[in-house]
């Protein structure tokens, strides 16, 4: 009924308005289908990582635990029975320290690897006998020590210091999680598993002189970006862009500057964002190189901008690019600690601007959020707003991507994202049109 009378009432503009809607609403639909398939793909692959683990992680902790436990309890009995002199009991302290390190270790794998066993009953074993075997572990090892002393080698003790500490810490692990909290611990490790499979991207930089690399991508559409990633893994894209999530192994890390970029910083944060960031900047180091394989293999660089913005959102200079981070970063903290309390947001709250929709369409916007951006930009001084339109078109790590592009002398191909070459049945033909 709303959709007829916006029709009539304001002619073609009403139709276009209507048409607008209607392919926005597809657009958040389709997002929101592709973000489910996401999660339930990432949850079966969760899924077979746990039953993958139970299926042949847990026979071989449990198997190693069993047979450390049978050593520690030979080398007792060793100490007890056997001709002791200098070589037996050093022998026999060495060996009984290795087999408690290795029981505790393994006995640590499958206690946590089993807290996800649906039967009560095996989560319980997995619980508490590797507790039961770091106790009855440590009487063989204080057995020997024992008997080592009482035959006057009192040198032995020392030997078994290490165990001890060890042997503390592992107490202390084994008494402080719950099973809930072990099982909690296992499906993270299983998560990480396979986020590394599937999530982490390091770049793939496939040969053939002229080939279409792309070297810079948005991160906010995210579902193209997981078409990207997997045209990629699939050998039928060439990518030097990189990413390494929060909980990935090279999260956090940084690397310092080589002296012969002839670049001032503790590390690449310093030119990348103006101060050191938590996430790191080892990916940088990793797009860097991928940029001068794809360079070698003679690639042309694609870089891509927002949808309907190429060749906008650049940075001045890569000298310039933290600082101008910096001065974004400052505007942005506005819009969570002061623009909220202004008088322009809470007449749009009086308005009902919290009743827009909050589903994502392609570029991770909502009616809301775009409503939100609008309102803050015209609270903002003339400057600050000029600032901040000016750097729409980029993302922020891009921008210091193409400034350094630019600084290498490195030629490269300006594109704009359009989602429907990389989802659907348009994106294979589009690849495919595109090889040398």
């Amino acid at each position: 009924c709303f959709t007829l009378r916006a029709g009539f009432a304001f002619g073609s503009f009403g139709e276009e308005v209507l048409e607008f809607l209607r392919l926005e609403q597809m657009e958040v639909h389709r997002e929101r289908e592709l973000k489910k398939e996401r999660e339930k793909m990432l949850q079966e692959q969760v899924e077979l990582e746990r039953k993958n683990g139970l299926r042949f992680g847990c026979p071989y902790y449990f198997s190693a635990m069993l047979c450390s436990a049978v050593g520690l309890g030979l080398c007792a009995c060793a100490s007890i029975i056997a001709i002791r002199n200098a070589f037996t009991v050093s022998f026999l302290s060495v060996v009984s320290v290795f087999f408690l390190a290795v029981l505790l270790f393994f006995g640590l794998m499958a206690r946590t690897r089993g807290a996800v066993f649906h039967l009560q009953s095996l989560r319980l074993l997995s619980y508490h006998c590797p507790l039961v075997c770091m106790i009855l572990g440590s009487i063989c090892v204080i057995t020997t020590v024992i008997f080592s002393l009482i035959d006057g080698f009192w040198w032995s003790a020392l030997i078994a210091v290490p165990a001890f500490c060890y042997l503390g810490w592992m107490k202390w692990r084994f008494c402080s999680n719950s099973m809930e909290e072990e099982q909690e611990a296992s499906m993270e490790i299983d998560a990480q598993r396979v986020a590394d499979r599937t999530i982490v991207f390091h770049g793939s930089i496939l040969k053939g002189r002229g080939r279409p690399c792309v070297c810079s991508w948005p991160g906010k559409y995210a579902s193209a970006w997981d078409a990207l990633v997997q045209f990629s893994r699939n050998g039928d894209l060439s990518a030097a862009v990189v990413f390494l999530p929060q909980g990935s192994e090279n999260f956090g890390s940084h690397d310092p500057i080589p002296k012969a970029e002839g670049i001032e910083g503790d590390c690449w944060c310093d030119p990348l964002y103006g101060e050191k960031k938590p996430w790191g900047c080892r990916w940088w180091s990793k797009w860097i190189a991928n940029i001068e394989l794809a360079m070698k293999e003679g690639a042309n660089l694609h870089v891509y901008f927002f949808k309907g913005m190429k060749g906008k959102g650049k940075v001045e200079d890569f000298s310039t690019a933290g600082r101008e981070h910096l001065q974004r970063e400052e505007i942005q903290l506005k819009k969570k600690e002061h623009f909220p309390e202004s008088p322009e947001f809470k007449v749009a709250l009086e308005g009902g601007i919290q009743k827009l929709s909050k589903e994502v369409r392609a570029d991770a916007s909502s009616q809301y959020s775009r409503e939100v951006d609008r309102l803050f930009l015209a609270w903002l001084p003339d400057e600050e707003r000029k600032v901040i339109e000016a750097a729409e078109g980029l993302g922020n790590s891009q921008k210091a991507e193409v400034a350094w592009l630019k600084r290498k002398g490195y030629d490269y191909t300006e594109m704009e994202v359009d989602v429907s070459q990389w989802i659907g049945e348009q994106a294979i033909w589009q690849w495919a049109a595109d090889e040398p």
